[in-house]
């Protein structure tokens, strides 16, 4: 019987561990040279079809191919009943999406006769046949020559049409006022450029360069989130950076660069379900990460404060200038003594009214003896509201009166006041994985039943 519990406890501790993601299985993009490309696409269009239209015929067959291997298999009966279809309704509900997709030019897919001669159904037929005669010769069917069953066809990888990204400066010319607009250099030697992970669109990409801009004249450098200069102060000179608001993509690791999609997701997240850093790190990983790139707490909380403090700068419409180089600690309190106006929310600077501020009570106004009263379900039986005699009623109001203002801006309250604060710390993060311990409990019930028989 010991053997057989090793082998509980193994399944146990394999069911809690963390998640891991699956080897996704696809099939390489088609690999044609392109004048046989070119060939099939004039063949079926002409040649007076324009390179958007081709990439979005392109990128709609590589898209469906679930569709593909419906369309593909009716085309081949092998059972009694099934009819051979040539031109399918699922390929005919994709030439009509395309055809709406395409607009005003989906013209350019017939010639000039099949355009006045033809009616609506009989093109968007004639489009049905163009695609898949178009897949055949990309080789996305599941079928030869002969024919023959091959396997279903797989989602079409797009690694091989990745762009190259490169992070670079988004200023055209040099900002100074003495310099403006004095075109900047690449300033990085090729040994120095760094080769960093990208995370845009919650997609990682490896061994992105990053390149720096610089003013051959005031020798002000640029770079994607920020730009350094020289400040003349006491006779020294002092290196200042400003944090660009308009910044594309944000630095929060050594190696390690964001969209402002990325940063925006961490702050609603920890605005909208106050999700910690280690909480929303924990998340990112599981859902997007790989092996080779997971985030920490460390990166979540510099994301935060990155796409932060550029915010509220940008609301504040100023540039924001501190001391380079400043760790986040340093970073947030001097950004704070300059954007925090003294704990004042801008927005709300002279502003009161009786929806934000309410007078102070010891007690609710109702309070229920049973909850379940206040939706009339309980479990499984309703639950009959309360009776107007159930209700307790408030506490008289204690606080002592407050001395009036008699000025424009004064509110007529008699009362001590409650207002809003805010509560930090708040911490939300998983502690449990309940889809595993359901699991381990009905696999360690269904091997204890084994054993028993």
């Amino acid at each position: 019987m010991s053997q057989y519990w090793v082998i509980i406890w193994l399944l146990i501790w394999f069911l809690m561990a963390s998640p891991v993601h699956a080897a996704r299985t696809e099939t390489p993009f088609p690999d044609i040279s392109f004048s046989a490309f070119n060939q099939i696409i004039e063949s079926a269009f002409g040649s007076h079809i324009s390179l958007a239209t081709v990439l979005t015929l392109l990128f709609t067959i590589t898209e469906n191919v679930d569709l593909l291997n419906l369309h593909f298999r009716q085309q081949h009966p092998e059972f009694q009943g099934e009819n051979k279809t040539q031109t399918t309704g699922w390929l005919i509900a994709l030439s009509r999406a395309l055809i709406d997709r395409l607009g005003s030019t989906a013209s350019s897919l017939y010639d000039d006769e099949e355009e006045y001669t033809l009616t609506q159904h009989d093109k968007v037929k004639l489009v049905a046949r163009k695609l898949n005669d178009m897949a055949v010769n990309l080789n996305l069917t599941p079928y030869d020559d002969q024919d023959a069953y091959m396997g279903k066809l797989l989602p079409i990888s797009h690694k091989a049409i990745q762009p190259v990204h490169m992070i670079c400066p988004e200023s055209l010319v040099c900002g100074t006022a003495t310099c403006k607009p004095r075109s900047l250099v690449q300033d990085t030697r090729k040994r120095d450029i760094p080769s960093v992970t990208l995370i845009k669109d919650h997609k990682i990409y490896k061994k992105v360069s990053v390149l720096t801009g610089k003013c051959p004249d005031c020798k002000t450098s640029y770079s994607a989130d920020h730009e350094r200069f020289f400040h003349e102060f006491g006779g020294a000179k002092q290196p200042k950076r400003v944090y660009l608001n308009s910044a594309k993509y944000l630095k929060i690791g050594s190696n390690l660069w964001v969209d402002r999609l990325f940063s925006s997701s961490v702050i609603n997240a920890m605005y909208s379900f106050h999700a910690s850093a280690s909480a929303y790190s924990q998340y990112w990983n599981i859902t997007y990460g790989t092996k080779s790139t997971n985030l920490s707490r460390a990166h979540i909380w510099q994301a935060f404060v990155q796409d932060s403090l550029r915010t509220i700068a940008a609301e504040s419409s100023i540039d924001l200038e501190l001391n380079d180089p400043l760790n986040i600690t340093e970073v947030t309190t001097q950004a704070f003594d300059l954007l925090g106006e003294q704990g004042i929310i801008r927005a709300a600077d002279q502003h009161a009214c009786s929806e934000c501020t309410q007078p102070y009570k010891e007690s609710s106004d109702a309070v229920m003896d049973d909850p379940a009263a206040v939706v009339g379900v309980d479990e499984n039986q309703n639950i009959p509201p309360l009776a107007e005699n159930n209700r307790v009623s408030p506490q008289p109001l204690t606080a002592p009166p407050i001395s009036q203002d008699n000025s424009d801006n004064a509110m007529d309250i008699d009362r001590r006041n409650v207002t809003m604060v805010v509560l930090d710390g708040v911490v939300m993060g998983p502690t449990v994985n309940y889809l595993n311990f359901i699991l381990t409990i009905i696999i360690t019930n269904l091997i204890f039943i084994a054993l028993c028989n």
